[in-house]
């Protein structure tokens, strides 16, 4: 495709400045624009019916690709994709029905476990906790492959969970973490979006241990942050873009991302942590995570 060409991003619940979903999207589409020289425009999250309204302009104004990020996009981007058949969508973070959409969704349980792993090895006080934030299929499936980690190193360790109810509400986020290292645990694994910047410094506060999600979240709280998992919302935009530049797109299809392709994987973990995260911890994670890509270590997902 030799033309410029045109990519519209309806973003999530959070908006930019989230240090997680959002940016990560953000980010994608700026490394396919500094790559492909794209044309894009950006637009925060306002309702289920102004973000329909917002991807129909869009698709009437001819932009070559309209990606939607998360799970409240799902509904108004499959009734614009049905009326628009000629239009090249996708959707991250979700599946949705159409043929001219392309739907990406993630394997986070891999690293979710990985991360509980390291939870269970590293706990003192024997009780971990869990903040998520909307209580959505993807963030109850993450719990899980969370938990499942926790309790393969000892089926004895204390779970508390709580959700937020949303993704953009750092009070909420602060107040739920204060209360869940007040009943006595020490570490937290926060995937509740911008919630989770109030969890972070909470954990900071109380001197506790967290692991975030989304972005490497390390430098907010260096003594805190054992690490994150992340979640790279913005490669399979990047990889949308390719295939619209490279005539490629195809729609009605279901792209999977992980560990063994990059779209899941780990922060390094930070000197400030090497006391807490020992070389013999860390050769544990490394192992469990090839033996997830591996197909020897299996989540329930029913769980």
């Amino acid at each position: 495709m030799s033309k410029k060409i045109k990519v519209g991003l309806q973003l999530s619940v959070g908006r930019l400045g989230d240090l997680s979903f959002n940016d990560s999207a953000y980010a994608g589409l700026k490394a396919a624009q500094r790559e492909y020289n794209v044309q894009f425009e950006t637009v925060s999250w306002q309702n289920p019916t102004a973000n329909a309204m917002t991807m129909r302009n869009w698709a009437k104004s001819s932009y070559d690709l309209i990606v939607a990020v998360g799970y409240g996009n799902a509904e108004p981007l499959r009734k614009v994709a049905a009326h628009y058949p000629n239009s090249h969508f996708a959707i991250v973070d979700y599946v949705a029905e159409g043929d001219n959409v392309l739907s990406a969704i993630y394997r986070e349980y891999e690293g979710d476990y990985v991360v509980g792993v390291m939870a269970g090895l590293v706990t003192r006080s024997q009780i971990v906790g869990f903040i998520g934030g909307g209580v959505t299929p993807i963030v109850k499936r993450i719990e899980s492959g969370f938990a499942q980690g926790v309790k393969s190193v000892d089926t004895s360790i204390g779970f508390i969970s709580d959700y937020v109810g949303e993704f953009d509400d750092p009070a909420t986020g602060r107040v739920l973490a204060e209360t869940q290292y007040t009943l006595g645990a020490d570490v937290i694994y926060q995937v509740a979006g911008r919630c989770g910047l109030g969890a972070i410094e909470t954990a900071k506060e109380f001197e506790k241990l967290i692991i975030s999600t989304g972005a490497d979240h390390s430098d907010l709280a260096p003594h805190s942050v054992l690490t994150s998992r992340i979640k790279d919302v913005g490669k399979p935009i990047f990889d949308a873009v390719e295939m619209v530049i490279e005539d490629r797109f195809q729609g009605g299809i279901i792209k999977s991302y992980g560990l063994a392709d990059g779209g899941i994987r780990m922060a390094s973990i930070r000197p400030e942590m090497f006391e807490l995260i020992t070389p013999s911890i860390q050769k544990i994670m490394q192992d469990i995570e090839a033996d997830m890509i591996n197909g020897k270590i299996e989540v329930d997902l029913d769980t």
